[in-house]
């Protein structure tokens, strides 16, 4: 009983932290898990699961603990409404004795000062696992069916309606809450004996990436524990990138000078010095931490054609005017493609960010598209799905700037209906991807 105590203990205070902190959850979480690195990998697992699932659940989960509580979970003590929500996902989605979750919240309850309120979170959580199988949700045609199934706001929900049908909506929401693979690059001058060795070192759950045909070096895996373990890491042979990034570098055409314009971590720049080794690279990001991450990925990569240099891809640089071949802008976005890797993004996000985030894009395409000599190549990207983020905004920079569309050189067939002239469009659930998007622009010669 105590091990299954201090567990949730620690889950219940990572939680707190989360709230009380400006730092995104996953961020706060990786700190955490890294501080009881010494806990076993299972204890550590379910430490992240419980986390992870009341941040990804939290409007269903207080849609059901307002049926059988008569104080609604927004009049709730904060710490109160974490315990009833650690608790009741754990009824609901977790394979356990639901008297363990009820237990230990209610004990939980007492050691946080809250012994008066323990016979409340004992009687609606004990009601809440009597009648979970006969809870009744929105159905589709409630107005609140996406928000409660989906736990997205709701002002979200109709924010993506105004821009794509029902199913495909729901198809996204669906997707963000589940188990995602993680999307696993070789590095390009891997042979076949190392790419072997690689899966080998992975698991038995590694598998190519079956959307992108032919291709070995993008490998999707789950339940491989920590990536810093494994020596083809450590070694700089594999290295994180989901499959819009990976589309997009395979699509980037080849230049003598590359800019990447906002680079952090590094992934794209790695994989582009790969592919390039006769190009000289140059990745940039807005502060020295961001900087940092960049050259850490690369003396673990052990690239050699990448400077690292600090720039705001927002403020003009005359040093880089027409310099460039190829530009990467890889901006700064809403995050709508990712909701399922950053849970609490959907919580943050208000009109006034949409509206900013556009600002900025718009000031960072139009600035770095400066630098791209007459001939060169823009590539834009983003991992959002709102498309004013995108091919809105592609649009109207082409309709003012000297820039057309290029043909896409690497579509696989499983990503046709993704693809578009000059541009692709990658729904997560649609396309086994988070949602991505990239446009290749030319500068006209003229």
């Amino acid at each position: 009983m105590n091990k299954d105590f201090e567990i949730r203990k620690t889950a219940f205070e990572t939680l707190t932290l989360i709230e009380k902190s400006n730092t995104a959850s996953h961020t706060v979480l990786r700190d955490v898990l890294d501080k009881y690195d010494y806990l076993p990998k299972n204890e550590k697992a379910l430490i992240g699961t419980i986390v992870k699932g009341v941040i990804e659940r939290r409007i269903g989960l207080d849609y059901v603990i307002d049926k059988y509580s008569k104080v609604e979970t927004k009049k709730m003590k904060k710490p109160v409404r974490l315990i009833m929500e650690m608790g009741t996902y754990q009824i609901l989605y977790m394979k356990s004795y639901d008297s363990l979750a009820v237990n230990t919240c209610v004990e939980l309850a007492r050691k946080k000062g809250l012994s008066n309120l323990s016979g409340f979170v004992n009687a609606v959580l004990r009601n809440i696992s009597r009648d979970k199988d006969n809870i009744k949700y929105p159905g589709k045609d409630d107005e609140n069916y996406l928000s409660v199934t989906y736990s997205m706001p709701q002002f979200l929900c109709d924010f993506l309606l105004s821009q794509y049908d029902f199913d495909t909506v729901e198809t996204m929401l669906k997707k963000s809450l589940e188990s995602d693979s993680i999307k696993i690059r070789i590095s390009e001058d891997a042979d076949s004996n190392e790419i072997k060795t690689i899966r080998e070192e992975i698991g038995k759950n590694s598998e190519k990436t079956a959307e992108i045909e032919g291709c070995e070096r993008l490998l999707s895996t789950k339940g491989i524990g920590s990536l810093n373990d494994l020596d083809s890491f450590k070694k700089g042979r594999i290295y994180v990138q989901d499959t819009g990034s990976f589309l997009l570098c395979k699509n980037v055409p080849f230049g003598e000078k590359i800019l990447d314009a906002c680079s952090a971590p590094g992934g794209k720049s790695i994989f582009l010095s790969q592919r390039f080794p006769e190009s000289k690279i140059i990745a940039c990001d807005i502060s020295e931490d961001k900087i940092s991450k960049i050259k850490e990925n690369i003396v673990r990569c052990k690239t050699s054609n990448i400077e690292v240099k600090i720039a705001d891809a927002s403020v003009y640089n005359e040093e880089f005017a027409h310099a460039f071949d190829v530009v990467l802008a890889d901006v700064p976005c809403s995050g709508l493609g990712v909701i399922g890797k950053k849970q609490d993004i959907k919580y943050r996000l208000t009109q006034n960010d949409f509206d900013s985030l556009y600002e900025l894009q718009k000031k960072i395409l139009f600035n770095v598209s400066k630098y791209v000599k007459k001939g060169g190549y823009l590539c834009y990207s983003t991992c959002t799905v709102n498309k004013k983020e995108n091919g809105i905004l592609v649009d109207e920079f082409l309709k003012s700037e000297n820039f057309e569309y290029a043909e896409l050189s690497f579509v696989p067939d499983s990503f046709k209906t993704a693809a578009h002239k000059g541009y692709m469009e990658l729904i997560q659930g649609r396309e086994d991807s988070d949602g991505f998007f990239f446009a290749i622009l030319k500068r006209r010669e003229n």
